[in-house]
């Protein structure tokens, strides 16, 4: 594995984050860039509920408690895979 990773420089993504849907892909987007979820809402033309069940998700399949952690995940890992 150690001789993959020096051949490919590139991250992985962060656990879990194949299990995420396209659209939760692009909340978790949003919420590291600290959008409410008002404001996701009103960005991609969903309810604010919708927005509340997919943070659950993301949440539970990333394994971290709350969305400041799912942030700081997505802000340290996602930078090279926000074309994904």
């Amino acid at each position: 594995k150690v001789a993959t990773q020096m051949r490919d420089p590139t991250p992985s993504p962060p656990p879990g984050w194949d299990e995420l849907t396209p659209r939760e892909q692009e909340i978790l987007r949003l919420i590291a860039t600290g959008a409410s979820n008002r404001e996701i809402a009103n960005t991609l033309y969903i309810s604010e509920k919708t927005v509340k069940n997919h943070v659950t998700h993301i949440l539970s399949r990333l394994n971290v408690r709350d969305r400041t952690q799912a942030a700081i995940l997505a802000n340290s890992m996602l930078g090279n895979f926000s074309d994904n």
